[in-house]
């Protein structure tokens, strides 16, 4: 779990530190254009805009993703400590956009790393892979150097037809890392109803 947590903040920070990407270009109708924009969006760390970029299909499936832990956890603690909300109840009320916002803003910030894993990053977009009309990947490659260590590997993201122009899926990185999150959480959130459970009998 925790190694795959750490991969999937690399991918994360790989992403966000594309060179040359205005918010503007997101205006543009290519998949290599969206992507530029959607990296500097990374880059700052304003997940609101980077929102903005991604697929309706994304972030609906992300959402459905989490409402199992919302659900699980009958404290609510999740629903206030990862989305700032008071009750579970308010979670089905709010935009798939600010929960990846939330979410994002919540993983960020509970990993100090990630400004040095980005600051120690390199990404070079490599060209589009087109698979249909409506679906295309964008292919970089990443190099980490930290603490000793080095990544260097190829990777794609894709992205998909909304109306006019393009937007983001979810990476398999960050679609397993968000299922692996969402499945600790339930446990954890389960495990601790059983205890207090086991604690108010006589």
């Amino acid at each position: 779990m925790k190694k795959l947590f750490l991969r999937s903040i690399l991918i994360l920070a790989a992403l966000s530190v594309a060179p040359g990407a205005r918010y503007a270009q997101a205006a543009q109708d290519t998949p290599e254009s969206v992507a530029k924009a959607y990296f500097a969006a990374m880059q700052t760390g304003d997940w609101a805009k980077c929102a903005n970029f991604m697929h309706a299909d994304a972030l609906a499936s992300m959402k459905r993703t989490f409402n199992t832990v919302i659900s699980a956890d009958k404290t609510g603690e999740a629903a206030k400590s990862i989305f700032g909300l008071k009750s579970a109840a308010e979670y089905a009320q709010l935009s798939e956009a600010v929960i990846f916002e939330r979410l994002m803003s919540f993983i960020t910030g509970s990993v100090p790393e990630m400004k040095a894993v980005m600051a120690a990053s390199t990404t070079s977009i490599l060209g589009k892979v087109d698979e249909s009309p409506d679906i295309a990947h964008v292919v970089f490659r990443t190099q980490i150097k930290l603490s000793g260590a080095e990544m260097n590997e190829v990777d794609l993201m894709s992205f998909k037809k909304q109306g006019a122009t393009w937007r983001a899926l979810l990476t398999s990185d960050m679609e397993e890392m968000f299922t692996k999150f969402a499945e600790g959480m339930t446990r954890a959130s389960k495990e601790e109803g059983k205890n207090k459970g086991a604690e108010r009998k006589p």
